[in-house]
Parts: structure tokens; C-alpha cells; sequence
């Protein structure tokens, strides 16, 4: 039986901005109300003429979650999935109604795993100083992470593909690394946060200002080195026992062959930024040639990971 869709009960397109809202109770469990596609998510939405944040956040927890409540804090920013800024507004909550919209609502431990590192509730954690330890950027990300915010570049890697490949990496002693797309820096960060000291990443970048940025980054690293040209021209220092191919030219199909070659037997093959089924329009419902091509390629064992509701990552082992 399909579920009945959620009432919107603020549907306008007259939007100035977004807003969410930040209410925790005395345990410190966080409110957060159902997604129509399912899932959780902090209560929000657009800032309309004339409000300001604060109300935006109240007026939303209200129509969402049934939540009166009332601004306690200063507003912080808060990036969603799909790279769209809100303002989250810490509210104190005065009374609790069935959400008018129809929607489930669920009190969560922001601290505790798997909540803790929610895409939503890390950022709220990390605004307020209270990240869990095991839970923290590492220091060559956070460098990476503000000189790519600095210079407005926004195609750097996930933070759930960073930890992806922060444990790839750490699964290499003594691994020789090869990231196919530098941008500024993040995704190699990431797999230097992992890699055993006695391990070596190569990252190729054919925009030498961005080669330039991330070598910046990273040249306090010894294992690091940072070559400016195509995709390609790193392939002859191969085979390598990692590769993470991160830039556009070198995840086609045309292209996977040689990269395979390079890999060293028994050497994985990380391509990320795919989307999941769920999410595909019209134009892949035929099917996707890059997956195919990884599929049904005669050296690789893959699958794909699904690593947050909007990206799908496809890990690949080479096998001779």
C-alpha cells in the first residue's frame, strides 16, 4: 500500500533563503521528521519575504513536526546533501503536536553512532564544539577542506567518500596510491589521513591553479606528490594497489581500460559520485555505460556501496 503524501503546508516559490531548526531536549536527543522518500531529517525549509531565520525555523518545526518552540541561539549555516546552505537556528521547544503536514517525528542521539554522523547532525555536533574524538576531520582534511571552501571550489570529494577512503588506504602498508583528479586537495587528504607511513600517493591535476592549491596543502606530507597534467601521464608510474579515480576524463567507458591497467593485481578502483537507482532520471533508465563497463569488465570483481541517500560509490578489485 502506498503511503499518503505529506501536506505541504508552506508550498510558495517566494523564497529569500532556507532555514532549519535545532531542537534538543534536556538528554540532549535532537527532533527530527520524516522524509516523504523516507528517512530523517531536521525540520526546514524556505525563508519566506519579510521572516527572518528565526521564524522561518520555528514557523517550519511548527508545520513538520508539530513543534512549538522558540529561538535560544544564534544561527549557524548548515549545508545539505545537495550543497544548498540553511541557517540552523537552535530552538527551544515549548510544546510537541501531531505534525499538521501528517509527518512521523523521532527523538535521536546526535552523540551515538549512526546518528552522530548524520550529513545533518555532524555539521549541528561540530558547530556547537562537541564532534565525538573518533568522529573528527583529521587535521590535513580540515586544511584541505578550508582552502577549497576559500577559493569557492566545490567539487571535492564527500565526507562519506573521504572516510571511505581513509579505511581503502589504511588497508594498503607500504601501498603506492594513485588519485586521478586532484581539485584542491580533500580527496587526497583523505587517503593520506589513512595510508601507513610507509605508503606513497600520487594525485594528477590537469588545472595547474588547482594543483597548485592542493600542493600547498599537502607538501608538509613527505608520501605526497602532486603532478600537473592529464589523467593519463600518470598511468607509467604505475601499478598501483589503490587508484581513486575522481575526475570526469577518466570515468568512461573508454577510459577504464587503462586505467585497470594500471592497477596492480589484487588492487581496488574506487569511482565515485554515482547516483543511486532511486534517484536516476529518464535518461539512465536504459542503463549506465560506466557501470556496465566495470561490470562486465574481465579483470574486475565490483559493487557498488551506497554511502549517503544521494551517492553511490563502485569499488572494484582487480583480479589478474
Amino acid at each position: 500500500m502506498t503511503r499518503p503524501a505529506f501536506v505541504d503546508l508552506s508550498p510558495g516559490l517566494d523564497r529569500v533563503g532556507r532555514a532549519c531548526a535545532w531542537i534538543e531536549r534536556e538528554d540532549g536527543f535532537v527532533l527530527m521528521t520524516g522524509l516523504e522518500r523516507g528517512g530523517w531529517t531536521l525540520p526546514g525549509g524556505g525563508i519566506h519575504p519579510g521572516e527572518t531565520p528565526g521564524q522561518a525555523a520555528a514557523r517550519e518545526a511548527w508545520e513538520e513536526a508539530g513543534a512549538h518552540a522558540e529561538v535560544a541561539g544564534d544561527p549557524f549555516p548548515l549545508v545539505g546533501v545537495s550543497g544548498v546552505e540553511s541557517m540552523c537556528v537552535p530552538l527551544r521547544l515549548t510544546r510537541l503536536e501531531p505534525s499538521p503536514e501528517g509527518r512521523p517525528v523521532a527523538w535521536v542521539n546526535p552523540r551515538s553512532l549512526p546518528w552522530a554522523d548524520d550529513h545533518q547532525l555532524r555539521q549541528g555536533l561540530a558547530a556547537c564544539g562537541q564532534t565525538p574524538a573518533h568522529l573528527e576531520v583529521p587535521p590535513l582534511v580540515r586544511s584541505a577542506l578550508g582552502a577549497a571552501h576559500a577559493a569557492g571550489f566545490t567539487r571535492s570529494c564527500s565526507p562519506e567518500v573521504g572516510a571511505l577512503l581513509r579505511i581503502l588506504a589504511a588497508a594498503r602498508p607500504a601501498g603506492r596510491v594513485l588519485e586521478l583528479g586532484t581539485g584542491l586537495g580533500v580527496g587526497a587528504a583523505w587517503l593520506l589521513s589513512g595510508l601507513p607511513d610507509s605508503g606513497r600517493l600520487l594525485s594528477v591535476e590537469a588545472d595547474q591553479d588547482c594543483a597548485q592549491g592542493a600542493w600547498a596543502a599537502l607538501r608538509t606530507d613527505p608520501r605526497a606528490r602532486v603532478l600537473v597534467g592529464d589523467w593519463q601521464d600518470a598511468l607509467p608510474a604505475g601499478p598501483f594497489d589503490l587508484i581513486f579515480a575522481d575526475c570526469a576524463a577518466a570515468k568512461t567507458p573508454d577510459a577504464l581500460p587503462a586505467v585497470v591497467r594500471a592497477l596492480r593485481p589484487g588492487g581496488t578502483l574506487i569511482l565515485d559520485n554515482l547516483t543511486p537507482r532511486a534517484g536516476l532520471d529518464d535518461q539512465w533508465h536504459a542503463g549506465d555505460p560506466l557501470r556496465d563497463a566495470a561490470f562486465a569488465h574481465p579483470h574486475l570483481h565490483a559493487c557498488e556501496v551506497q554511502v549517503s541517500r544521494r551517492e553511490c560509490v563502485l569499488l572494484a578489485t582487480r583480479t589478474a
